[in-house]
């Protein structure tokens, strides 16, 4: 405080208080009780009114009498509001701010530098005692701050460039959250060459927002890195420039900035799931790759990722979900392209890249009429620009050979069903099914609570039958929607019953029917025969020897054919604790819909075949007579379906449940006597027999009789009756799958 150029004390800090308050209320009157308030708060003395007449006293002699006027209700500071340095500040940054947003820089420069010039120190109320002081100090603050960033923003579009960076540097230090400060100083910093250090600034201020308040820069500042990195010009246009200072000013040069206020990439995305589940460590994996892997200024070719798992799994789901939180950071584009709609031909070629050229703007009177031509004029838009080309249901490496932009400021985003689909330099995200929590989560998303209250067990068990698939438990969430009167129970009987399977109802266009048709028909002719075939019998557990036997081939065939399958994710390969091996799993919904699909002549086919085989081994376990019980092989004649000996026996005779090395041969066996039972081709009595472990000889008579039935059903011309003796391989009697 001066008073004619001369510092003065005001006193002690009731006294300090007691000027503050009049100060900030200059030429208004402070009344007796607030000024109680703010020296006493809680609990002022009795003799309180006195000692704000002495203090008032003691300040007139500092001021002048003149300076502090008594009404009857309290007193008035009656000074010039221009000696007031607090509102002169405020006075001036207002003026200030209106000259810079006529168009007069170098006048609005000189006016900010003039009002920030006021500031000289520490802001004085931060000293004083009082809660209206403390949220004074921190309005004051706020302006200056905001007289700064203007002063700064006008000096870097006048052309100042590395001058500035000190500065900036200790004032983003100070204030780490504060955007509009951050992106000067990456201005700064690329004008000043120092590229990379402009873009740390960025990744820095992105960190911090996340990590503090689950927040992402504003989409001024992630237009501005945009353009840092694409190395495109750019200017700052002062008259965009909103009243706010949000800083959407920053445009590229060419463009409008009524245009680059509302701007948004040119979007191809279809919408995103509201009630999408889980995957959040996958959404980070892709999005902090896509993002984060562009950053590099050296790279030429763009990131890519691939997400690949079983049909109905989510994978385009969660690529819809990552693209569309990448929207701020592909500003000049999000393509979509489903590989399935667009067949290998020159056609299908063009209709896709067509359809990528119209989401790049390329009007319909300019787009090349061939595929080439199509391919040369799409490289050439993406090649300097930032855009994410998301390719859906992609089969083969060769659906995405003109769809790979040639710059490395874009991104491909691949799914998948193919888990060895060979995309050079790509990060892999394979897709497993949900989790059993979130898996309730998500068919509870969908329906009312009341719908599901005392039905816990029937719900564990649709959610065990989907297998943590979303499409699937949509599907059977669906399904409860359309049937208010229908239960979980009536659900579980539709997913395990393939007579049910076919006329059930599902999300529309994205049923699990049509999506399982989808994958098997992308197979080839032995590959699906196959297939149905391992669907036959409920083993979830398929070792190759299993798989051998119901495809008809040797079990080292039928361990290729099963990794083929792994590759295209239709089968899951799983290790086995108690075996202490790996074997494969046919999802449940998948067995269901194969079965369904399939035609009763294959179905009785390898119903003969696995009877065949299983009848043989126990025959042969019956003309055992050696010591060790291997009397030239348990195979069948032609070597196809070898299984050691003392498995076969542990398996006949002792009993599979006590069985380490046969726990999935065992379920086989009991699959293929269930599926007897089931067709009528063997009475349930001789299951029981069996189970009661009264011995091999009810077994194999079990066996005798379902594959007489099974071959009369067939009518391919086989005997009646069935030999005594060895019995014949059963590709004698049947086709197999090969």
């Amino acid at each position: 405080m001066e008073r004619t150029g001369v510092p003065v004390t005001a006193g002690g800090p009731k006294q300090q208080a007691l000027l503050g308050l009049l100060v900030l209320r200059v030429g208004s009157v402070v009344s007796v009780p607030q000024i109680i308030d703010t020296l006493w708060r809680r609990s002022p003395p009795a003799t309180a009114q006195a000692q704000i007449h002495s203090r008032i006293c003691a300040l007139r002699r500092v001021l002048g009498a003149e300076a502090i006027v008594t009404y009857p209700s309290g007193y008035l500071l009656d000074v010039d509001p221009g000696a007031v340095d607090a509102r002169c500040f405020e006075e001036e940054v207002e003026g200030a701010i209106a000259v810079e947003s006529s168009g007069d820089l170098p006048r609005a420069a000189v006016l900010l530098r003039a009002a920030l010039g006021r500031w000289r120190g520490e802001f004085a109320f931060r000293h004083v005692d009082g809660e209206v002081f403390a949220r004074e100090a921190g309005r004051l603050e706020e302006l200056r701050l905001l007289a700064l960033e203007h002063r700064i923003g006008v000096e870097l579009e006048m052309g100042g460039t590395t001058e500035l960076v000190p500065e900036l540097v200790d004032l983003t230090a100070a204030h780490p959250v504060q955007e509009r400060l951050h992106r000067h100083l990456m201005v700064a910093l690329y004008r000043g060459g120092r590229r990379s250090d402009a873009f740390d600034v960025y990744r820095s201020l992105r960190r911090r927002l996340a990590e503090e308040f689950g927040a992402v820069p504003a989409p001024d500042i992630q237009l501005l890195y945009q353009k840092l990195q694409s190395g495109s010009s750019w200017e700052f246009d002062s008259s965009s420039v909103p009243e706010s200072g949000s800083g959407e000013g920053w445009v590229p040069r060419g463009r409008s900035a009524a245009g680059a206020a509302g701007y948004f990439p040119n979007s191809q995305l279809p919408p995103d799931i509201p009630d999408f589940v889980g995957r959040a460590g996958e959404v980070e994996r892709i999005v902090a790759h896509l993002v984060d892997g562009c950053d590099v200024d050296a790279e030429t070719a763009p990131h890519r990722v691939v997400v690949s798992g079983l049909p109905g799994v989510g994978k385009s789901a969660l690529a819809v979900r990552a693209a569309h939180i990448l929207r701020g950071e592909f500003t000049d584009g999000l393509l979509y392209a489903d590989a399935v709609a667009s067949p290998r031909t020159e056609a299908g070629c063009k209709g896709i890249l067509g359809r990528l050229l119209r989401g790049l703007g390329v009007p319909e009177a300019a787009m090349p009429d061939s595929a080439g031509e199509r391919q040369d004029l799409y490289r050439t838009l993406v090649a300097s620009r930032r855009v994410l080309v998301v390719v859906d249901n992609v089969a083969e490496a060769e659906d995405l050979r003109y769809l790979i932009p040639p710059g490395g400021r874009c991104a491909v985003l691949v799914t998948t069903q193919a888990a060895n689909l060979t995309v050079e330099g790509a990060l892999r995200v394979p897709l497993g099914p949900l989790r059993p929590e979130e898996a309730r989560q998500l068919v509870f998303s969908g329906l009312p609570v009341e719908r599901l209250q005392g039905q816990d067990r029937d719900t564990d068990e649709v959610l065990r039958l989907c297998g943590g698939l979303p499409l699937a438990i949509r599907c059977a969430a669906s399904l409860l929607a359309a049937r208010p009167h229908w239960s979980m129970a009536d659900v579980r009987e539709v997913l395990t019953m393939e007579e049910k399977w076919l006329a059930r109802p599902g999300v529309p266009d994205r049923g699990i029917v049509r999506v399982f048709d989808a994958a098997c028909a992308r197979l080839p002719e032995h590959m699906r025969r196959a297939l149905s075939a391992l669907a036959v019998f409920d083993v979830e557990m398929l070792t190759p020897w299993v798989a051998g036997v119901v495809a008809g081939c040797s079990a080292a065939e039928a361990g290729e054919l099963l990794d083929d399958l792994a590759d295209r994710c239709l089968v899951v390969p799983t290790w086995s604790d108690r075996s202490g091996s790996w074997a494969y799993v046919v999802p449940h919904l998948l067995r269901v819909h194969l079965r369904a699909r399939m035609v009763p002549a294959d179905f009785r086919a390898v119903l003969v075949r696995a009877l065949s085989c299983w009848l043989h081994l126990a025959q042969g376990v019956a003309d055992d007579t050696s010591a060790d019980g291997a009397p030239g092989g348990w195979a069948h004649e032609d070597g196809r379906h070898d299984l050691h000996a003392a498995s076969v026996r542990e398996l006949l005779v002792d009993g599979w449940a006590d069985s380490d090395c046969s726990v999935a041969e065992g379920r086989f066996l009991d699959a293929v006597l269930e599926q007897s039972c089931r067709h009528g081709l063997v009475d349930a009595g001789y299951l029981n027999a069996f189970a009661e472990r009264r011995g091999c000889a009810e077994l194999r008579e079990a066996l005798r009789v379902a594959y007489r039935a099974a071959i009369g059903m067939c009518r391919w011309g086989a005997g009646d009756d069935v030999p005594a003796g060895r019995l014949s391989a059963p590709g004698d009697h049947l086709v197999s799958c090969r």
